[in-house]
């Protein structure tokens, strides 16, 4: 019977062998070509294959446990960082935001005789906050209002506090109920009453008549216009939530303090929070460590009003 001869090469490049008669093995020469060649050459290279034991068993137990053991390792290290940078993203689009706002009272004021906007008006029917005066000047767009990081109250969703539902048709608007609106950024009316320590956004009569104007900023450098949060610590003014001010003791003494008063979003931002100053100025703030005193207020046009 005519036997056909094959040269084939293992997994390392090594000559196969093939068992002449008589049992000795000894190097394959090259095949002749001939009608059998493709049958011969298919089964030389079918004879030794270094890979059909591990397909045939698969993985063991014990490497599925090294694997996910090595997975969750990876997790354990790489989600606390994913969590703080996406805080950190969170922070960065809140400070920008605020800068928006500080760009826009600007442009107001260059269109109202350098008068800033005021922080709640009294109109027939509405009480309007000062988010509606500078719609027009951040593009229309609530966004601006509001803090990545702060999920409850939302101004461009509409959101109020509960169980008051949303009402997302006042937005901007001077009407009944934009007031009700929450937002995540306020801004800063600390010593709100008439006679003390006059606040950048004041209100105009029949309120306390305490509207302030640029040209009254003693130093632009140290005056805060707008913050994260609000101050409603006692839950008693649903409707202020887009105001900064002092709820403990007398509105206009000194002393003053975000972090002891704690107000809702003054720790926002790992402890800290985000400020916009006078002259255009944001930055992220430890609370507890803006002024208030006999020798300087950040929360008044006047630079020692106490």
């Amino acid at each position: 019977m005519k036997q056909c001869q094959v040269q084939t090469l293992d997994f390392r490049g090594n000559a196969s062998l093939w068992r002449a008669p008589g049992g000795c093995l000894r190097p394959v020469p090259l095949m002749t070509p001939g009608p059998n060649s493709w049958h011969c050459l298919r089964s030389a290279r079918m004879e030794f294959n270094p890979w059909q034991s591990r397909l045939g068993t698969g993985f063991t137990l014990i490497e599925l446990l090294v694997v996910i053991s090595i997975i969750g390792i990876l997790a354990a290290l790489l989600l606390p960082a994913l969590a703080q940078a996406k805080a950190k993203a969170c922070q960065v689009q809140c400070l920008s935001n605020q800068g928006q706002l500080a760009i826009a009272t600007h442009l107001y004021s260059a269109d109202n005789g350098d008068w800033l906007p005021p922080m709640q008006v009294e109109l027939p029917g509405c009480r309007p906050s000062w988010r509606t005066f500078v719609f027009g000047y951040v593009g229309r767009n609530a966004k601006v209002y509001d803090c990545p990081a702060e999920r409850k109250e939302v101004y461009a969703l509409g959101m109020r506090v509960p169980p008051l539902a949303p009402n997302p048709n006042v937005i901007g608007l001077p009407v009944a109920g934009e007031n009700e609106l929450c937002s995540g950024i306020g801004a800063v009316n600390v010593h709100w009453l008439s006679g003390g320590a006059p606040p950048p956004f004041g209100r105009p009569p029949p309120d306390e008549n305490n509207l302030c104007r640029w040209s009254s900023m003693e130093k632009p450098v140290q005056v805060i216009l707008f913050g994260d949060g609000h101050s409603d610590i006692d839950q008693l003014w649903p409707d202020d939530h887009w105001w900064i001010w002092k709820e403990l003791g007398n509105a206009n003494s000194m002393g003053y303090n975000r972090a002891t008063q704690k107000d809702p979003g003054a720790f926002r931002h790992n402890r800290k929070s985000n400020y916009t100053f006078a002259d255009g100025r944001a930055t992220l703030f430890d609370p507890s460590r803006i002024p208030c005193d006999k020798n300087s207020c950040w929360w008044s046009v006047k630079a020692s009003p106490h």
